[in-house]
């Protein structure tokens, strides 16, 4: 039987798993990406790897990983969301999923930045920032659920994403959850509405506002689009600047 770590038998796992769905191994940036490491960290890895003859490649040739562990051996690969507090558990896929691999689709690179809320003293004029990788099929409602979990928000309330002319414009396409009648005419909802359907381009820049009471308001930056990997978990946070202000007033 094979002697491997957790750590290494992550790396197996999602070598074993890309290998098996696209017919041939990942590159290292790809193994960086899913596993949320730098190239570097990944290049020692498989060095390491190889010295314990668990996987062989050909120094200089692309894609010539080769996992040598029995395939009953390999831990399954179950995706990991970068960045998750401990509190918050990583979504996991169904039975059989990876048989079943997502179509290729743009992968947004979105930034959040808080920008207003009920904040003390010790967290104003400081960045607290979020950046979260999500797919373009998910909905507005699906990115709203990544912000709430990447601020370690636990209750509830109504939100608001605001495309209008600058980052906050009542007046702009909105999206939400429609609560009434009253509700103005064109009103998006959000969980209707998917990434792709709004158009981004990189560097524009949205609003998100949550609560409509304690008013947490947001800037979302679109980093840059690129195309996800079908067998990593989306959405996921990759990067975390300053803690989380606690939701509610802590005196």
């Amino acid at each position: 039987m094979a002697h491997f770590t957790a750590t290494q038998g992550r790396y197996l796992s999602f070598i074993h798993a890309y290998s098996k769905l696209h017919g041939c191994p990942p590159a290292e940036a790809e193994i960086a990406a899913a596993l949320c490491v730098s190239p570097p960290s990944v290049n020692q890895m498989v060095k390491s790897l190889e010295k314990k003859g668990l996987i062989i490649r050909h120094p200089g040739v692309p894609r010539s990983l080769r996992v040598l562990v029995p395939e009953d051996e390999i831990p399954p690969w179950p995706g990991r969301s970068c960045g998750a507090s401990p509190s918050h558990t990583a979504q996991r896929q169904s039975p059989g999923s990876l048989m079943h691999p997502s179509p290729p689709g743009n992968l947004y690179t979105l930034t959040i930045y808080l920008t207003g809320g009920p904040l003390s003293d010790r967290f104003a004029n400081k960045e607290i920032s979020r950046k979260i990788e999500i797919r373009g099929d998910h909905t507005l409602h699906q990115l709203h659920e990544a912000i709430f979990r990447a601020y370690d928000r636990w209750d509830e309330h109504l939100y608001e994403f605001q495309f209008g002319r600058r980052p906050f414009d009542p007046g702009g396409p909105n999206y939400g959850i429609p609560v009434s009648r009253r509700q103005r005419e064109g009103y998006g909802d959000a969980r209707k509405t998917t990434i792709d359907e709004l158009a981004l381009t990189p560097q524009r820049v949205f609003g998100y506002w949550f609560d409509f009471g304690d008013d947490w308001f947001h800037q979302v930056h679109v980093e840059r689009i690129d195309q996800a990997i079908p067998t990593v978990n989306y959405p996921r946070v990759i990067k975390r600047v300053g803690r989380s202000p606690p939701q509610y007033s802590e005196a």
